[in-house]
C-alpha cells in the first residue's frame, strides 16, 4: 500500500459497541487512500478484541495502546498523529461516524 493522503485517528475507552459502527462507516467509503489508527486509553472491556479484529481483516486499521500515564482523548490523539503517515489528519471520537 502507497503511503494513504488521509490518517483517521480515533481515542478509544470501553466503547466496543460504538467503535464496531465507527469502523464500518469508515470502511464504507468510496475512497481507499486512508488509514485509520485506534489509539485505547486503557478499556476494560471487549473494545481491544474488537479493534484487534478489525486490524487483522484490514490492514487499512492499526491499533495502538497508550504507553504513558497520561490518560485522555487528546493523549490518545498525539500518540495516534505522530504515528500516522497521512498527508492530512482527521480526528474522529468512537461514537462518531462518517
Amino acid at each position: 500500500m502507497s503511503n494513504p493522503k488521509i490518517s483517521i485517528i480515533i481515542p478509544v475507552f470501553n466503547r466496543e459497541q460504538m467503535i464496531k459502527e465507527c469502523l464500518n462507516s469508515i470502511l464504507n467509503q468510496s475512497s481507499s487512500s486512508w488509514e485509520c489508527i485506534v489509539v485505547d486509553d486503557g478499556s476494560t472491556d471487549k473494545t481491544i478484541e474488537t479493534v484487534v479484529e478489525y486490524s487483522k481483516q484490514y490492514p487499512q486499521i492499526k491499533f495502538l495502546k497508550r504507553n504513558s500515564d497520561k490518560k485522555g482523548a487528546s493523549v490518545c490523539r498525539n500518540i495516534g498523529a505522530k504515528e500516522s503517515i497521512g498527508e492530512y489528519l482527521v480526528f474522529l471520537d468512537s461514537d462518531d461516524l462518517i
